[in-house]
C-alpha cells in the first residue's frame, strides 16, 4: 500500500482546504419539520458547485475536476473538517450521477447532469419495495410499454430518502415479467412531479421523516428516460449500489461517513473526564476499556479504507465500473483485482456499520442520564446531537445493504462457502 502524496495531490489538498475554510457556513440550521435545513443545504451545494467542489470526481465538462481516488480521499477529509451542512443531493451527486455517467446516453447526460452539482434538481432513489428489500431483484413495480413507446408505471417503493424534496428519481421497475428476475428489470429517470405519484413520509425513531413511501398509479415515463437498454436495468443497478456502498463507507463520520467523527467522540470523552462526569469504579474502567477497543477498531477501519484507496489508485476499480455485464450481481468475468476491491468494500461497510453502532452505545453510557435529555432542554449535551446519532445508528446495519447481505457476499465470494 503506497499513499505517498505527489506535489499535485498536495496542491489539490491545499486548494480544497482553503476553499472549505473560507466558504464554510457560520452556524447551522437544525433539522426540523419546517424544512429550513433544505434551503441551507441547497445554498451550500451551490457554493460548492461554484468552486467546482460539489462533484470533484466528475469530468470537468460536468462541473467536476477529474479528481483521482487519492484526491477524493483528501477532499472527504477536508470536507469533514468543517462539519458541513447536511447533504440534500447526495443521491444525485453520488450514485444517480454515477449511473448516468456510466450508462446514460449523451442526451441524458446533457439533460440531467448540469442540474445536479448545485442541487438545482434534487434526486432520490426508488429501488426498495415492501417485498423486495435485501432481495432487490424480486421487485414487482411494473413499467408497461404503451403504443406510443412510452411506459406506464404502477407499484410502490419504500425507504426512499428525501423523496418528498426530490425533483428526479432513479428508478428500477420490471418491464418483462416473464424473464428471469434479474433480466426483466429496466432503469429509468423518473420525474417526481409527474401525475400519479403519491409520497407519504415515514416518521423515524429520530423524530425525522427522511424516508418515504412512494406510490405510482399510471405514471407516464418517456422512452427517452430509460437508462440503457430495456431489460438491462440490473447492470445499471449494480453501478448505483456499488457507488452507494462506497459512499456509505467513505468519509470520517461514524454514521455512514457523516455525523460525529471518532475524534468528536474522543473530545466528548475528554470534556466529560475533565468535568468529573465519567462513571467511577468498575463502570469507569469498563468504559475506558471500551473506548480503547473502539479506537483500535477505528484505526483498522481507516487502514482498510486506505487499502481500498491504494487499490483504486493503482487502477483496480470496483467491479461495477469494469466493462461487461454482471449477470445476477455476480463478479465473474472481471479481473481478480476488481473482485478484491469489491470484497474490501463489503468488508469495510460490514465492519464500519457494526463499529458505528458500538460507538454510539458507548457514547450513551458515557453521557449517563444526560443522554435522555432532548433538544432544547438545559441538560442536553451538544443540543442532543448525540441522542439523535444514537437513534440514527440503528439504521446502519440495514441501509445500503444489510449486515446479512454483506456477510453473504463475503461467505460466497471470499470464503467460497
Amino acid at each position: 500500500m503506497d499513499l505517498t502524496l505527489t506535489d499535485g495531490e498536495r496542491a489539490f489538498q491545499q486548494e480544497c482546504r482553503e476553499f472549505m475554510q473560507a466558504e464554510a457556513p457560520r452556524g447551522r440550521v437544525p433539522y426540523d419539520e419546517s424544512g429550513r435545513w433544505v434551503e441551507e443545504s441547497k445554498r451550500w451545494q451551490r457554493t460548492l458547485a461554484e468552486g467546482r467542489w460539489a462533484v470533484p470526481g466528475w469530468p470537468e465538462q460536468w462541473g467536476g475536476r477529474n479528481a483521482t481516488p487519492v484526491e477524493l480521499m483528501l477532499y472527504e477529509h477536508e470536507l469533514a473538517a468543517i462539519h458541513p451542512p447536511r447533504a440534500i443531493n447526495v443521491i444525485g451527486t453520488g450514485w444517480g450521477g454515477a449511473a448516468l455517467l456510466r450508462h446514460g446516453s449523451e442526451a441524458q447526460k446533457q439533460k440531467y447532469l448540469p442540474h445536479i452539482p448545485a442541487a438545482d434538481e434534487v434526486w432520490c432513489q426508488l429501488f426498495s419495495e415492501p417485498d423486495a428489500g435485501s432481495d432487490l431483484a424480486a421487485l414487482s413495480s411494473r413499467a408497461t410499454r404503451q403504443p406510443d413507446g412510452s411506459y406506464r408505471l404502477d407499484g410502490q417503493k419504500v425507504w426512499s430518502s428525501i423523496a418528498m424534496h426530490a425533483d428526479r428519481g432513479i428508478l428500477l421497475a420490471r418491464t418483462d415479467p416473464e424473464a428471469r428476475k434479474h433480466q426483466g428489470i429496466s432503469c429509468f429517470v423518473l420525474d417526481m412531479h409527474a401525475p400519479g405519484i403519491t409520497i407519504r413520509p415515514i416518521k423515524q425513531i429520530t423524530g425525522e421523516s427522511d424516508f418515504n413511501e412512494v406510490f405510482f398509479d399510471g405514471v407516464p415515463i418517456p422512452e427517452s428516460d430509460r437508462i440503457g437498454h430495456e431489460g438491462e436495468g440490473w447492470t445499471v443497478a449494480i453501478t448505483t449500489l456499488m457507488a452507494e456502498r462506497i459512499g456509505l463507507s467513505a468519509g470520517e463520520g461514524t454514521l455512514w461517513g457523516t455525523g460525529p467523527t471518532w475524534q468528536d467522540v474522543l473530545d466528548l470523552y475528554h470534556r466529560r473526564r475533565d468535568a468529573g462526569l465519567l462513571p467511577e469504579g468498575d463502570q469507569g474502567a469498563v468504559l475506558r476499556d471500551e473506548m480503547a477497543r473502539l479506537h483500535v477498531q477505528s484505526e483498522a477501519l481507516r487502514l482498510t479504507g486506505l487499502r481500498l484507496l491504494s487499490s483504486l489508485a493503482h487502477g483496480e476499480l470496483p467491479a461495477a465500473h469494469q466493462g461487461g455485464r454482471l449477470a445476477n450481481a455476480g463478479l465473474g468475468g472481471v479481473p481478480s483485482t476488481a473482485r478484491a476491491s469489491a470484497q474490501i468494500m463489503s468488508v469495510r461497510k460490514l465492519a464500519s456499520d457494526i463499529w458505528g453502532q458500538d460507538v454510539h452505545e458507548a457514547v450513551w453510557r458515557l453521557l449517563g442520564p444526560h443522554a435522555l435529555a432532548s433538544r432544547g432542554e438545559p441538560e442536553a449535551v451538544d443540543d442532543a446531537a448525540w441522542q439523535r446519532a444514537y437513534l440514527f445508528a440503528r439504521a446502519l446495519t440495514i441501509g445500503g445493504g444489510t449486515t446479512e447481505v454483506q456477510k453473504d457476499i463475503l461467505a460466497r465470494r471470499v470464503l467460497g462457502l
